[in-house]
């Protein structure tokens, strides 16, 4: 795995499940996004909490399951929905009255360091089988890198016209070639400088997805802040709850930088790699992407995410390496940046309305880089699987796709990839005892 298991970092695992499955358990934040407007149904008595507890379970358990770990094994770091969504489970399980929020809040902190050492015991385990295809796992997100800059051309096709898209498209694979050519150089002083080629054609394409979304704003009077006053006492009841959401936001923020946690897929990969001026970049475009949804979503509901808009990440990966100075700096800043949103809630609904562009342009960019990543991960788990077994591995990660098409309850087609290339992993190997699948001697 990309972190060590000390005190430290087992204490901020079980921080951040302590935390996050109290924060659920007492109706405070919730980390997914569809489970937040369903808070009002409980909180007004329609809905009881054996049916808020169902509901989390259906919504949430075949993320962690099917995206969560497989994605984290396969990255070798916890991509965030695996723990936040399993504590949004737990937090509802049990009763918010009484003993029920520290009953709660023991068994997050406890499956924290359970998933802490879990995942290292699998990667261990992984390792010391005959076919040994821990190496090929990272093929799964190879192409997220290169691909990923594509999703701010596609995010101003959806909103402003495919012309647009096109030229936008055109410009960043223009910037991306000219970085190539052009973007290394030598100073006076003997130091190399050197521009990643990805990174900053990313940065150009979300700059004029950002500019793109401005222009086709149509400013208006105030009809949504006005529905917004509707929920003035859901922004005053998230206030209310700022310190604790605040030292959330830090521990989250801390877990980042130990490389205990990712904020998604893309960031992981790059994380991993050790691109971390990338990987900021990357979670910063995901999280111009969720500022709407989390912002909106809070306000009708008065629940926030223990990991507010993700953007408590960006700094976060960028203090990585930088000792204990850059650990403490991550927790501040991230407890800063959470307590910032909070305190800007109000504030941010009503330049919502003066600006409905970039509302859709939130709404565009979840949809447009979930298209990306499916398809990204989904050819990065066939070149994996085509890796761990040359004979089998497309017919097996295509096949668990269309099959899963017509599935009754089919797995996110996110986490086909990563989850088939391990269980095709798996398989080689029992084939591999039955002399079906021989190790390679190379």
């Amino acid at each position: 795995m990309a972190f060590e298991i000390n005190a430290l970092t087992i204490i901020v695992m079980a921080l951040l499940g302590g935390l996050s499955a109290y924060l659920a358990n007492q109706n405070i934040a919730v980390f997914h996004d569809g489970m937040r407007p369903i808070y009002p149904q409980y909180l007004s008595g329609v809905m009881d909490r054996k049916t808020l507890f169902a509901t989390s379970l259906a919504l949430s358990l075949g993320l962690v399951i099917g995206f969560g770990l497989p994605t984290s094994i396969a990255g070798r770091i916890i991509i965030i929905h695996t723990i936040l969504l399993a504590c949004d489970i737990i937090g509802a399980a049990f009763s918010d009255q009484g003993n029920g929020k520290w009953i709660a809040a023991a068994v997050g902190a406890a499956f924290g360091v359970f998933l802490l050492f879990g995942m290292q015991g699998i990667i261990n385990v992984f390792s010391v089988l005959p076919v040994n295809f821990l190496g090929n796992l990272g093929t799964v997100g190879s192409l997220i890198i290169t691909t990923f800059c594509v999703f701010p051309a596609l995010v101003v096709a959806y909103q402003s016209g495919l012309r647009n898209g096109i030229i936008v498209l055109a410009l960043t694979m223009l910037v991306k070639q000219v970085v190539t050519l052009f973007g290394s150089w030598t100073t006076a002083g003997g130091l190399k400088i050197a521009l990643n080629p990805d990174g900053m054609a990313l940065l150009f394409a979300i700059l004029a997805m950002v500019v793109s979304a401005m222009m086709h704003s149509k400013k208006t009077e105030g009809s949504m802040s006005a529905a917004f006053s509707v929920f003035e006492d859901n922004i005053v009841r998230i206030k209310k709850n700022i310190l604790i959401l605040a030292i959330t936001g830090g521990v989250v923020a801390l877990a980042t930088t130990l490389l205990l946690v990712a904020e998604g897929p893309a960031s992981l990969t790059l994380t991993a790699e050790g691109n971390y001026n990338e990987a900021a970049l990357v979670a910063l475009g995901r999280a111009l992407g969720f500022i709407p949804l989390v912002m909106t979503t809070a306000i009708v509901s008065g629940l926030y995410s223990p990991a507010g808009t993700k953007t408590l990440h960006v700094p976060a990966i960028l203090f990585i390496n930088m000792g204990i100075m850059g650990m403490a700096g991550s927790f501040v800043v991230g407890a800063l940046i959470m307590a910032a949103e909070i305190l800007l809630l109000g504030f941010i609904a009503k330049g919502l309305d003066k600006f409905p562009g970039m509302k859709d342009m939130g709404d565009n960019t979840r949809t447009a880089m979930s298209k990306i990543l499916d398809l990204a991960l989904l050819i990065g788990g066939a070149l994996a699987a085509n890796a761990i077994a040359p004979t089998i591995g497309y017919i097996w990660i295509f096949g668990l796709y269309f099959l899963n098409q017509v599935s009754k309850k089919p797995v996110p087609t996110m986490a086909i990839g990563p989850l088939g290339a391990i269980l095709l992993g798996i398989l080689v190997n029992i084939l591999h005892l039955i002399g079906l699948f021989p190790v390679n001697p190379a």
